[in-house]
């Protein structure tokens, strides 16, 4: 359940930031091709690449697995 949280906001916030998933990943340290399975949901990330994407989209930890709609960049 965490896991599908996870990437429908991660696609969501990737949108709201108008980033593709290259961009998004550069940005995360991350490969696009780990940044697009982590949006289908067919990877599981470590904590320190929850990390990474906290830090390289400027958003908490905690909006990465809200219920409700990621809007823009959330304050930490």
């Amino acid at each position: 359940m965490l896991k599908e949280k996870l990437s429908r906001n991660l696609r969501k916030l990737r949108s709201s930031m108008n980033l593709t998933q290259e961009t998004a990943a550069e940005l995360c340290d991350l490969s696009p091709r780990f940044w697009g399975k982590l949006e289908r949901c067919e990877a599981t990330p470590s904590v320190d690449t929850l990390e990474k994407i906290s830090l390289g989209l400027q958003v908490s930890l905690e909006a990465l697995f809200e219920e409700d709609e990621v809007g823009g960049a959330n304050e930490r």
